[in-house]
């Protein structure tokens, strides 16, 4: 026969034990204010709510003074919040709980309910030094001197002896007078930028420099353009890392390639010597330009200006440096030319058909094409190059503007904005054209939307007496995105559900017999329609079984 050993008691945690603790009564922070069963605790309550207010209001603060001594702060808040809800008419002890309660919330940093019990002290009693004092401590943590300096002077109005607020405003002054030195400095050195950056832009005017920036981030160049601040006028411009343009490319070349020096590593035949280099820069236009030693670089940027009548030009800064191409003299020179010219000629090419894709029309962006709107504009291209199935039919069709939404669940969608005069000739390749944009943007859906435009409503001063389309309106606009989106399905249906708060979402209900073919870009459709319009609304089909 089996032995029955006792069982373990189960260990309990230590809250669980404190709350045990503090559920008795000799070791309770606070009473509690309902009515309780225990005849101790009934006992203490008596005890402690026994007398008029003031008494009670007195009982609280003498308990939690004796707390907050010994730096048991928030036991000692306790006790001075259930003496102020005492309700005592003695408005001295009233203004004392709520000084003493200040005090203890000063101790935990918690400035906002510092501010709160003085100020209704001060509305008690406006000379109350402890309520000035303890306001301007909590503004002065907070960082706030002008305020904290005009409690303490408004406290040694009449308390002019009272050291504490004394000292506290002297502390004041000498924060509010560095936090103004250093406010100052900083308006003084963006001012300084700002004045230096119109300057520079001024210079790349002159210089025909155009600035391109990295549109994803920061560059990895960590130095800027800039003026020499050796020249006392002040117009001589470095570029990073050191390049003075007044400093001929002889001197540079000699620089990297000392005579004397053995070769880099990497030119392991010697080629790259000063006195056998050629140095050649492309404009922003694609011009190839050969800069001779004794040039400047102010030279070149002269050189690499367009002609009388011809489009601007110049050299590209790309992320605050300039590009220089340095090759040997002879064969090398001659292979790396007509590769070079090769590539700029089809990249002229490219360019031209890019843009001839992409027409801006009267509400599209005016800047230039962006990462994805060329992205599209040469996919458009190549489909309509390698599938002969759409090569008519794309070769009359343009967009106006494309940008990417960000989906639920981390995806991406593609949004295409093509001109309202082309929407037909879209819609009759538009199933197959997304198939094979979506098949290039692999992780990415592709819709398509009309990019059109929008008028105000006509008001009494409006100078245009011409009536406002009704195809021009805001909501007929909205009701177009939402027909573009779901293209080729129809809406069979629509609900707008008003939430408590006055919220609302739109319902879409969707024809059943497209649901196998964009049942999987629903999340898309509402992400799409939310970022043009601003409005939330869920796309769904209806059940099979219902008509």
């Amino acid at each position: 026969m089996d032995a029955v050993l006792p069982q373990r008691p189960v260990e309990s945690s230590f809250e669980e034990k404190m709350a045990a603790l503090q559920s008795t009564p000799l070791f309770m922070k606070s009473l509690p204010s309902e009515a309780s069963d225990d005849p101790v605790i009934q006992a203490l309550q008596s005890l402690a709510f026994e007398g008029t207010p003031d008494e009670i209001a007195q009982n609280f603060k003498e308990q939690g003074n004796d707390y907050f001594k010994g730096k048991r702060h928030r036991e000692a808040i306790s006790f001075y919040t259930q003496g102020i809800d005492a309700k005592p008419s003695d408005l001295v002890l009233h203004e004392a709980l709520l000084c003493n309660r200040a005090a203890c919330n000063l101790e935990l940093k918690n400035y906002g309910s510092v501010l709160r019990d003085c100020s209704k002290a001060l509305t008690m009693n406006a000379k109350s030094s402890k309520a000035y004092y303890r306001s301007a401590m909590a503004l002065f943590a907070l960082e706030r001197y002008e305020e904290s300096l005009d409690c303490c002077e408004r406290c040694l109005e009449y308390d002019p002896e009272n050291k504490g607020v004394r000292s506290l405003r002297d502390r004041s002054a000498k924060a509010k007078a560095e936090k103004d030195r250093k406010e100052s400095e900083k308006q003084e050195r963006i001012h300084n930028e700002q004045r230096e950056k119109k300057l520079l832009q001024v210079a790349f005017k002159e210089r025909h420099l155009f600035a391109v920036y990295n549109p994803k981030g920061s560059s990895e160049n960590p130095h800027e353009p800039h003026f020499d601040p050796e020249d006392p006028e002040g117009t001589t411009l470095i570029i990073p890392p050191h390049f003075v343009e007044d400093t001929t490319f002889s001197t540079h070349i000699s620089q990297m390639f000392p005579p004397q020096a053995p070769p880099p590593n990497w030119d392991k035949a010697g080629h790259y010597t000063a006195n056998t280099l050629v140095v050649y820069a492309i404009t922003r236009r694609k011009r190839l330009l050969k800069v001779g030693k004794k040039m400047s670089l102010r030279d070149v940027c002269n050189a690499a200006k367009a002609k009388e009548g011809q489009p601007d030009d110049g050299l590209e800064l790309k992320d605050g440096c300039l590009t220089f191409v340095v090759v040997p003299k002879g064969e090398v020179e001659q292979n790396w030319r007509s590769t070079m010219n090769r590539d700029i000629d089809e990249g002229v090419k490219l360019t031209m058909s890019v843009n001839h894709k992409i027409l801006r029309t009267a509400n599209a962006p005016t800047t230039s094409p962006d990462e994805t709107e060329v992205s599209v504009a040469q996919a458009l291209i190549d489909l309509e190059n390698n599938v002969p199935e759409l090569k008519t039919e794309l070769r009359a069709l343009q967009i106006s503007a494309a940008r990417e939404v960000d989906v639920r669940g981390g995806k991406k969608a593609i949004v295409v904005f093509v001109p309202v005069p082309q929407l037909k000739a879209f819609h009759k390749v538009q199933q197959r054209l997304t198939r094979e944009l979506e098949k290039k943007f692999s992780d990415r859906h592709v819709v398509f939307v009309a990019q059109r435009r929008m008028l105000s409503k006509p008001t009494r001063n409006s100078r245009v007496k011409q009536k406002r389309p009704r195809s021009r309106t805001l909501t007929n606009v909205h009701e177009k995105i939402l027909e573009d989106l779901v293209f080729p399905t129809e809406i069979v249906g629509k609900r707008t559900r008003v939430s408590v708060d006055g919220s609302k979402l739109l319902k879409v209900i969707l024809d059943p017999k497209d649901a196998t073919s964009l049942e999987y870009k629903l999340d898309s459709f509402s992400s799409v329609y939310r970022r043009l319009t601003g409005k939330d609304v869920t796309f769904e089909f209806p059940p099979a079984n219902q008509e």
